[in-house]
């Protein structure tokens, strides 16, 4: 039904008149429900995230034996360490006698891991080496040597250290493919170390943050990308979208200088270069589902989403570059690189505000739709990339992206 507008004469229209399918292919159309879908988001946390290679943490966090990280993967506790061998493994943080957590703080180092519940014991390689009064699990004959932490696929590439769920997924360097290829120099080719490292809980859906660090259309939302950035200012960017296999994408500019950092005022940010980068130069790449790998001049940002519900992820930001540089060098460079993603920094406040005022928007349930149709020829602000990334998602999971409550046939779900 529709009602006339006061004094106008005119019909204001309802909701759902608005609410048709665009006049657009559907590989350019997304169902604005993925984003705030309980199902969904259920979907994707048995069928994406249990089947892929996630990053969790870079191989300088784990320096010695007993260095040991805490995250989630597939909403699962997990719990990385390296080991007395000196290989890092990966475990589920919980303890096979009733389930508690092992390992409480988020890092540290151990000789040991302890249940602070009921004091069983785990050596470093995740075997069991202690329970506390066994002479009660006599008579059952309770074997410790079967109760060791359950152990987590773990891989490393350039440092680069992922876990993997899923017994059956492909080995690490055949899931990413050539996409990574890129990156591999400046973080292989010299010792890094982790120079910054914050999480946040930022209320939205994990896929709209990824879907902020995929896209560059997006880059006039920051006020010093209007000055950095040529592509921004009007100018042609030489840079072009790369798209990869399972949903991975990227994009670089084999070398060109990219990032007019003067210009926004920032000096001294081309100290400490990295291995294979010309100065100023930029290299993104979007690795499927939930990472992004950032390499700027002199520092290599990574984020991490970890969605926490539906409405509520969890995004870890690193920061790495060259350990062995001066202490002028390291200063300046964490001063850069916190101006633009530290916690108060300027792109990370205006990217939080965005992402969050927009799944409020979609959970109103006002629009329907969001539009993935800028053909560009692969320049920066091409839609390419997200459509390739959501083709890997429906396929996942099944559902297609542009309507994701249908069979292919037409079926309700």
């Amino acid at each position: 039904m529709d009602f006339l507008i006061s004094g106008t004469g005119k019909k204001a229209m309802n909701v759902e008149n608005f609410n048709e399918f665009p006049n657009l292919p559907s590989t350019h159309v997304l169902d604005n429900r993925i984003y705030t879908n309980q199902e969904i988001f259920e979907l994707e946390q048995n069928d994406i995230f249990q089947s892929s290679w996630l990053f969790v943490c870079h191989e300088s966090e784990l320096p010695k034996p007993g260095c040991f990280r805490t995250t989630l993967a597939a909403g699962k506790p997990i719990v990385i360490v390296r080991g007395d061998d000196g290989k890092i493994r990966s475990f589920y943080n919980i303890c096979r006698h009733r389930s508690s957590p092992v390992v409480r703080a988020d890092t540290g180092r151990a000789r040991e891991f302890q249940c602070f519940y009921h004091l069983w014991t785990y050596n470093l390689e995740g075997n069991c080496t202690g329970v506390t009064k066994p002479d009660g699990y006599k008579s059952v004959k309770l074997d410790k040597n079967k109760l060791g932490l359950i152990p987590i696929r773990t891989d490393l590439i350039a440092g680069l250290v992922f876990v993997c769920l899923n017994g059956d997924t492909d080995p690490l360097c055949d899931y990413l493919g050539d996409i990574i290829e890129p990156i591999i120099e400046p973080l292989n080719s010299a010792e890094l170390d982790v120079f910054h490292f914050h999480r946040a809980d930022v209320q939205t859906n994990w896929k709209l943050w990824q879907d902020n660090n995929s896209e560059r259309y997006h880059s006039m939302l920051h006020v010093i990308n209007r000055k950095t950035q040529p592509w921004v200012k009007g100018k042609k960017s030489p840079m072009k979208l790369r798209i990869g296999m399972n949903g991975h994408s990227g994009y670089w500019s084999d070398g060109a200088a990219e990032v007019d950092y003067a210009a926004g005022g920032y000096s001294g940010v081309t100290t400490g270069i990295l291995p294979g980068l010309k100065e100023n130069e930029m290299r993104v790449i979007n690795l499927f589902p939930d990472t992004m790998v950032n390499i700027r001049s002199n520092v290599i940002r990574i984020d991490r989403m970890v969605p926490v519900s539906v409405g509520l992820t969890r995004v870890e930001w690193w920061g790495l570059g060259l350990k062995t540089v001066s202490e002028k060098t390291r200063m300046e460079r964490l001063k850069h690189h916190n101006m633009f993603w530290g916690p108060t920094g300027r792109n990370l406040g205006e990217d939080v505000i965005a992402v969050e005022e927009q799944w409020t928007a979609m959970n109103s349930e006002v629009v329907r739709y969001s539009i993935l149709a800028r053909e560009e020829d692969l320049n920066p602000t091409d839609d390419a990339n997200l459509r390739a990334y959501y083709k890997e998602w429906g396929r996942r999971i099944r559902r297609q992206p542009h309507a994701p409550f249908e069979t292919i046939n037409g079926d309700k779900y």
